[in-house]
């Protein structure tokens, strides 16, 4: 994939930007994974303390997607360790962005694939398959849909409703 930049898609698009069809996540998220540009279209998921789908959907074909976590914010436990990072990147997945925490960070790092995360935490997460997919989440004071593209880079993270021209 050829890099992309956020910092020139904003700027090249300030219809998209004043119109609200493209939005910039809130700089909360930290870096991870050997991919520091990555895209593609969203895949929602809303859970909490229970990462059970989360692996459901990473093993699925990824077709270049990226699996958006709605963690709830929460510090206590990872959602996505370095086993999940690589089925992810077996399975053709883009990238993962979790409002949550992720552990296994050097396996992760070794891993072709985009991450975002608030942080780690090397506490595994519960096992109830509780939670629920393809569902509108609020993250990083956006709404996201499942279908919309996310564009990510070292600057930031746009949420766009339409793809954007690379």
């Amino acid at each position: 994939m050829a890099a992309f930049a956020t910092a020139e898609a904003c700027d090249s698009n300030t219809a998209l930007l004043v119109s609200g069809d493209l939005r910039a996540l809130e700089p909360i998220f930290k870096i991870y994974g050997q991919r520091r540009s990555f895209s593609g279209p969203i895949v929602t998921l809303k859970v909490f303390e229970d990462n059970v789908l989360v692996r459901q959907l990473l093993e699925t074909r990824g077709e270049g997607r990226v699996l958006v976590i709605d963690g709830g914010g929460s510090k206590r436990c990872a959602l996505v360790g370095g086993n999940l990072a690589q089925s992810a990147q077996n399975m053709g997945w883009a990238g993962i962005v979790v409002n949550g925490c992720i552990r296994d960070v050097d396996e992760i790092d070794a891993c072709d694939i985009g991450v975002r995360a608030l942080g780690t935490n090397p506490l595994k997460s519960n096992k109830k398959a509780v939670g629920e997919k393809h569902v509108p989440i609020y993250i990083g004071g956006t709404l996201i849909h499942d279908g919309e593209w996310l564009y990510s880079d070292s600057d930031g993270i746009l949420i766009s409703k339409v793809e954007l021209s690379i």
